[in-house]
């Protein structure tokens, strides 16, 4: 019978030892060092395995996705989970299990739902990379656990508390697996100075885990994996977009709770909405006639297939607009504008309450379920727009504004393999836009040194 990578490298050494890595990664896989499905074992502790989850059919559906994907994990990933399982008992991580811990404590660290979430993905591939369990120690503004919840792989077990951080995530760092060292945090995993999502999937060890199956993985893939290895959605969370839907008019009345069938857009008005705009802070407008467009082009092509229309925004005023422009575009009057990363205080700057960041927080976790749950996906320049385009997996009906025509509409499977951030930031500004912002830019590092000289 052959053996997967990890199994192999478990039968040399046992899993309590200092040393449980995947040392042979790094140089390549030998022959009998495959990625296989032979072996089957409980996962988690409500009894369902690997084997059962994969050969489970399943809609496009965020409910059914709690439990299954509509496409199966790689082999390789499945031997990632069962490493990351067997090193853990009763909640706690073994003795002498070589770990990594994403740590969100923080604004500077995290970022917003989006950030955040590619951060963790990053950190999954990193651990696999590097031949440790991922753990997730993410506090702020409230614990990840009261939205996302571990679905195959428990990165929410006790460990042995380190100071220890390296910053292997920065972009002038190899990813390499720090064998001297049993556990660490890793530094800030967003932002522009943090390896790329296609970086990580690229590097040496994973490249080697991926030869027996093609070489190569490609992001939004990749994505879609690590999310629903790592996640299922909170009960709160879920029945807070049951709320959200019947609000906006997408649940039939009297249907038993069968939706319409709908078409979700997402626009980010701009990274200031929750802190006054002259403190500065960039901005990704997206125009409001392009949105109704694209929404257009799907009614056109699909007359009666999907009758009505759920926005989701951080600026009310837009989606009121946009439901003005078009009336079959809906959203729920009761939810609250937020973001994850300027959370804590209101645009007054008067500091919020922990149920009112608790509220905003399971609103932006609701709306992620809900827009995850369209029958067609419109997604803007927002890495919240990509995160709800990668956990409905490639497959799904989607088109990015940016990109939408006759052709990607007709087509409705559209598949963007690029880096998120590639996509998001890589033509943020036009030409003229750029060479104004150099010019700010210069006149305020121009201001702080005559402020440090005097």
């Amino acid at each position: 019978m052959r053996l997967s990578a990890y199994a192999a490298i478990s039968l040399i050494t046992p899993i309590t030892s200092k040393h449980v890595h995947f040392s042979g990664i790094s140089r390549g896989l030998s022959e009998e060092i495959k990625v296989s499905n032979t072996s089957q074992m409980s996962l988690y502790t409500n009894g369902e395995n690997i084997d059962e989850f994969n050969n489970t059919s399943a809609s496009h559906g965020i409910r059914k996705k709690n439990k299954f994907m509509e496409m199966p994990f790689d082999s390789w990933i499945e031997d990632y989970i069962r490493f990351h399982n067997s090193a853990i008992i009763n909640g706690k991580l073994k003795e002498g299990v070589r770990y990594v811990v994403y740590s969100c404590s923080n604004k500077k660290n995290c970022g917003g739902i989006g950030d955040r979430v590619l951060s963790m993905v990053k950190a999954f591939y990193f651990a696999i990379a590097t031949g440790r369990v991922l753990l997730i120690d993410s506090t702020f503004p409230t614990p990840l656990s009261n939205y996302l919840n571990p679905n195959f792989v428990q990165w929410d077990a006790t460990y042995p508390k380190t100071k220890k951080m390296f910053d292997d995530m920065n972009t002038v760092q190899t990813i390499l697996p720090r064998k001297s060292v049993d556990g660490y945090m890793l530094g800030r995993c967003n932002g522009s100075r943090s390896h790329k999502l296609i970086t990580v999937l690229q590097s040496k060890n994973i490249e080697a885990l991926l030869q027996p199956h093609g070489g190569e993985i490609s992001v939004s893939r990749g994505f879609y994996q690590a999310f629903w290895a790592l996640f299922h959605f909170d009960k709160a969370v879920l029945k807070r977009a049951d709320i959200m839907k019947m609000n906006a008019g997408l649940i039939l009345p009297q249907s038993n709770g069968a939706m319409v069938p709908f078409v979700g857009l997402h626009i980010r008005h701009g990274d200031s909405a929750m802190i006054n705009k002259s403190r500065g802070g960039r901005m990704r407008t997206t125009n409001v006639n392009e949105v109704v467009q694209c929404y257009h082009n799907f009614q056109r092509h699909f007359p009666g297939k999907y009758p009505v229309g759920y926005i989701a925004s951080d600026s009310n005023e837009e989606k009121r607009l946009i439901h003005k422009k078009e009336k079959t575009i809906h959203f729920p009057k009761d939810m609250s504008i937020f973001h994850l990363d300027l959370s804590t205080r209101y645009k007054s700057g008067a500091d919020m309450s922990d149920n009112a960041i608790h509220e905003g927080v399971l609103d932006v976790y609701a709306e992620l379920a809900v827009l995850g749950e369209s029958n067609c996906l419109i997604t803007s320049k927002s890495m919240f727009s990509f995160l709800v385009y990668y956990i409905r997996d490639e497959a799904a009906c989607s088109v990015y504004l940016k990109d939408c025509n006759d052709n990607t509409v007709r087509r409705k499977v559209n598949i963007y393999h690029s880096d998120p951030y590639d996509i998001i930031y890589k033509y943020w500004f036009s030409k003229k836009e750029l060479r104004k912002l150099i010019k700010k830019y210069k006149k305020r590092i121009k201001r702080k040194t005559k402020k440090k000289i005097n």
